[in-house]
Parts: C-alpha cells; sequence; structure tokens
C-alpha cells in the first residue's frame, strides 16, 4: 500500500529582505559568498546591493553590511569556490561591517560583471570637469550637450534631455546615451557614467527623482593636496568643521546632513565638485552656522537628539 504524503499546513518563510533607509533605492540583488579571512571557508549568503550600502543576509539577519562611502578597493583574483573557479573580488573598507573590522571582505556571486561595475560606480568611480572633457571631445554634438547638461544638473528627465538636443523622439536620446556616451566613457573612465534610475534621491535637496537619467560617480575637487586644511572637532553639543575652499562665494555652496554624513557642494560655473565628509557623531541641519573668510569655510552643526 502506498502512503501519500501529507501536506504540511505550516507556510513557507518569506524572504528576509533588509529595510532601506529614507532616500536609499535597491540597486542588485542575488546569491553569492563572503568571507572575513582569506583561508577561511565561505558563508553562503543573499546579497544586496543599495544606492548606499552593500548587505548580505542569512535566514532572517543581516550578517554583513559594507556603506559604500567605506570601500577604499576593489581587487579581483581567481580563486575555488563549490569545487569551480570563479572570480573573487577583494573589497577593501574603512568602516567595521556587521560581524567583521574595518579590513578586507573576500566576495563572490553570480554574474559578478555586473555587480563588479555596479560597486565601482557607487564607491570609486570619481568624476570631475577634466574628465567630461576627454569623453566630450570624443562624442557627437549632441552627445556633447547632454553630457554636460548631467554634469550640471547631475540628472534629467528625458523628456528635458529631448527638449535639449531638439529631437523628435525619444529614442534618439536613448541612442545616444547608450552608443555613443557610455561607450567611450567606458574607455575613459572604466565604466559607463550615465544611469537611468527609476527612483533615487538627490543628496543636495533630498528630494526623490523619478525616472531620470543620472550623472554617476561623485563629482570631485581637486581635494588631494596635502597641505589642504580641514579639522572636524567635536565641541560638545555640536560638531564644528572647518576647512579651506578656494574660488568659491558662501552662496554657492549647498550643504546636506544624513545622521553623521556631511555632503558640501559647490554649483558655481567652472568649479562645480561634491565632498562629503563622515563627522564622529550624528547631527542636524536645524540652527547651523556657516560662515566663510578669506577661503576657509567654517561649519557648525547642532548634535541630534538620541
Amino acid at each position: 500500500m502506498r502512503i501519500k504524503p501529507r501536506c504540511s499546513a505550516m507556510p513557507a518563510p518569506k524572504l528576509f529582505r533588509p529595510k532601506l533607509k529614507d532616500g536609499e533605492t535597491l540597486v542588485l540583488e542575488g546569491q553569492g559568498g563572503f568571507k572575513f579571512h582569506e583561508r577561511s571557508g565561505w558563508k553562503v549568503t543573499l546579497f544586496f546591493l543599495t544606492s548606499q550600502r552593500l548587505i548580505g543576509c542569512q535566514l532572517q539577519k543581516i550578517t554583513l553590511e559594507i556603506p559604500v562611502e567605506s570601500i577604499l578597493g576593489i581587487t579581483s583574483a581567481t580563486q575555488v569556490y563549490i569545487m569551480r573557479k570563479r572570480e573573487i573580488l577583494s573589497i577593501a573598507c574603512s568602516q567595521g561591517t556587521h560581524g567583521g573590522k574595518a579590513g578586507h571582505v573576500w566576495f563572490v556571486i553570480n554574474d559578478m560583471a555586473i555587480w563588479k561595475n555596479a560597486l565601482y560606480r557607487l564607491a570609486l568611480l570619481k568624476v570631475d570637469e577634466a574628465l567630461i572633457e576627454t569623453i566630450g571631445r570624443d562624442i557627437g554634438a549632441d552627445s556633447r550637450d547632454i553630457l554636460w547638461y548631467l554634469w550640471h544638473h547631475r540628472h534629467g528627465a528625458i523628456n528635458d534631455l529631448a527638449r535639449l538636443i531638439q529631437a523628435e523622439n525619444h529614442r534618439d536620446v536613448l541612442m545616444l546615451i547608450q552608443d555613443e556616451i557610455n561607450p567611450v566613457a567606458e574607455k575613459r573612465a572604466g565604466c559607463p557614467i550615465l544611469s537611468f534610475e527609476r527612483s533615487r534621491m538627490d543628496p543636495q535637496t533630498g528630494e526623490t527623482i523619478g525616472y531620470a537619467w543620472w550623472m554617476m560617480g561623485i563629482p570631485t575637487a581637486d581635494f588631494s593636496r596635502p597641505d589642504r586644511l580641514l579639522d572636524i572637532v567635536d565641541e560638545g553639543d555640536y560638531i564644528q568643521v572647518i576647512l579651506e575652499v578656494k574660488q568659491v562665494e558662501k552662496s554657492d555652496l549647498n550643504l546636506h546632513v544624513s545622521r553623521n554624513r556631511l555632503v558640501i557642494s559647490s554649483e558655481k560655473p567652472g568649479h562645480q565638485w561634491t565632498e562629503t565628509f563622515q563627522l564622529p557623531a550624528d547631527v542636524t541641519y536645524d540652527h547651523h552656522d556657516l560662515h566663510l573668510r578669506n577661503q576657509l569655510l567654517e561649519i557648525r552643526l547642532s548634535k541630534a537628539k538620541t
């Protein structure tokens, strides 16, 4: 006599998904593995790459969390993973990760080329005016207009881009981006520089922008000089930030605060840049003070109440 197995009345467990922060958007998700030490065993994990974090989840909890702004470098090598050789990424990070210390995390996943490209664009791609000029020399006039528009505005709806170049339809804009601008950018910058996003927060305004093309990477100024003055001091009830800025006025500058992250940007034509600072405590934008004297920018931000 054959006994028919009974169906379980228990529902299948729901897939655990990490809660996204305000303004955070999901970029990629997939299954792979990670480890904190090169010689240790792999931990099979479900990964989520967002606009702010690389997150690894096992069962019903987060076991890996790396803020993208803390990623210092990405290198690849070939190692054995589940009985065959695979491309492995070694991610160097400056901040501690969930379950590990600052240092390196080894990471492997399906569709590695897509993940590697996305991680590079989110964490390491630096964009300045010289790069835009270099790309612009190798593309046509309409493509150049689109590129410079997105450099100045950071994002643009396809309707705006079509009007900019007087295109008859959206397809003409898409072809310029996909067949001309991004391929040249990949040669010059190592990856495509324009990306379509269904929803993304503008860090300068806090506004969520839907269905638009974005300039990838972080616009940068020349902040690499060793003699540049930068001082971040915890003064008890507030955080004091003093830094050297050149060739800008107070009216050119925009500030954005998100917990312990301060973003300063300049909108002055020819001197556009964005700089991000990690502060020693969460702060609030309310009642802030900002002064610019003799090329020294002083910012006082009150600590957030806990």
